[in-house]
């Protein structure tokens, strides 16, 4: 649970997502907080009446196991770290700011085209796998160019 309407979740086949009430579900719990009215009511073609939001979504190419909303720093922002079932630990950070979200997305773009990948498979095409990368930068590729450029 990342907040009252807010989950993160992860799958078998490695991908990690984030899921939303919608606003009409948060309106009809605010209305029926002990949920007895959502059993019987009946979405269309009897799906289920409420529904979610996925507002992120990465593959990240390996089972994870565990995820932790943290604070790293004694008053600092919230992260979403996880770790897989090899031993990889990484983590999902918020940005704070319109210009830091823009800066990182020109940055990754570039990144992109400037170092394309050693196997020819496509690294945006990788990070879609199942279900196309939604609101998520990659700061493993950015990470990755940069070793590359020290060496």
């Amino acid at each position: 649970m990342l907040d009252y309407f807010t989950a993160a979740v992860a799958d078998k086949f490695g991908n990690l997502a984030v899921l939303r009430l919608t606003q009409d579900s948060k309106d009809s719990v605010d209305e029926d907080p002990t949920g007895n009215k959502a059993i019987w009511d009946r979405g269309l073609l009897n799906g289920a009446s409420q529904k979610l939001d996925m507002t992120n979504m990465f593959h990240i190419g390996e089972s994870i196991t565990y995820l932790e909303l943290a604070t790293l720093i004694p008053g600092g922002s919230e992260a979403l770290v996880y770790t897989t079932l090899s031993g990889t630990i990484g983590m999902f950070v918020p940005f704070t700011s319109r210009e830091d979200i823009d800066f990182f997305q020109h940055l990754e773009m570039h990144m992109r085209n400037e170092a394309p990948p050693l196997c020819g498979r496509d690294h945006l095409s990788y990070r879609s796998a199942y279900i196309p990368v939604k609101a998520s930068i990659d700061g493993g590729s950015l990470r990755a160019v940069q070793q590359s450029r020290a060496c």
